[in-house]
């Protein structure tokens, strides 16, 4: 269990640590902040904590005040935010030239923003940008979906494939992955690329395949991912092709040097965009009701 202290000497007995502390090991005790411990649920390093503290009088072990950053005063406002998503779109077509890393680590920097299941993160990244490595991934998703269309021929092979899937992955393979897969593949004889769009970079979200919230944890971290990459001029794309290929392909795994034990869960794909919107496409839930 990871250790907090509290500064008594500079705590001033606000009790706002006590409100945030999301796994409540921290409580007011006659205007002063007591460090309660819970065998079976400890600090999470959430860092909430010494993020609100105004006297700097709580430690927790592990992270230091030095990478906490002063937050802005002003913050963005609505109408802002909703013209700068509104404008955000899936790119299919990206330009000849290589995203610069130092723009890649901002997009990586903002990913990390994202909420999380339960702290501490168990969201690992793996960034290629590197064309051989790009080429060579696309080459081993074109192989590999061959392949897994020939098994699906097999009647037996089917029945196989929905008992270990389940019912929702065996029909989202069935009705969405393979059709799209032959179109992917078919494209690619004719030597049109449009698993990758030969994007100049592709970055994976994974974590192990265990790992509490890791699916959402990596979502959230992917989409987060987006926005930035939006706001520093470059378009993306999900995949949902990639991932499955790996994750189900040991050698292609650790080609990519991703643990056995983990699972790629989202996959982007991005670099500068070669078209520019113009308008806003409108964009509704399918149903929003309030009860």
């Amino acid at each position: 269990m990871r250790k907090v202290i509290v500064n008594q000497e500079t705590c001033t007995g606000c009790g706002l640590c006590s409100r945030v502390c999301s796994k409540k090991i921290l409580k007011m005790n006659h205007e002063q902040v007591e460090v309660v411990d819970y065998a079976d649920w400890g600090c999470c390093q959430c860092g909430l904590c010494m993020s609100v503290c105004p006297t700097r009088s709580i430690q927790v072990e592990g992270l230091n005040y030095d990478e906490f950053v002063a937050l802005p005063e002003s913050e963005i406002d609505y109408v802002t935010l909703e013209g700068m998503l509104s404008s955000r779109r899936s790119i299919r077509s990206f330009k000849d030239k290589s995203v610069e890393r130092e723009v890649l680590d901002q997009v990586i920097r903002v990913s990390a923003m994202s909420p999380i299941g339960s702290p501490p993160t168990n969201v690992q990244v793996l960034v290629l940008d590197k064309r051989e490595h790009l080429d060579e991934l696309y080459q081993d998703t074109v192989r590999c979906w061959e392949k897994l269309m020939r098994l699906m021929r097999n009647p037996l092979y089917r029945i196989v494939s929905k008992r270990v899937a389940g019912d929702r992955q065996y029909h989202a393979l069935i009705s969405h992955a393979l059709p799209s897969a032959r179109v992917c593949c078919a494209s690619a004889d004719s030597g049109k690329n449009i698993f990758t769009f030969d994007a100049p970079a592709i970055i994976l979200f994974h974590g192990h395949r265990l790992g509490v919230c890791v699916v959402e944890n990596c979502w959230l971290a992917a989409s987060y991912a987006t926005i930035a990459a939006h706001s520093l001029g470059l378009g993306s794309i999900f995949s949902g092709m990639i991932p499955p290929i790996v994750n189900m392909n040991v050698d292609v795994k650790r080609k990519l040097g991703i643990p056995d034990e983990n699972d790629v869960q989202s996959c982007l794909m991005l670099g500068y965009p070669n078209v520019k919107f113009r308008r806003k496409i409108p964009r509704e839930h399918k149903e929003v009701r309030y009860r």
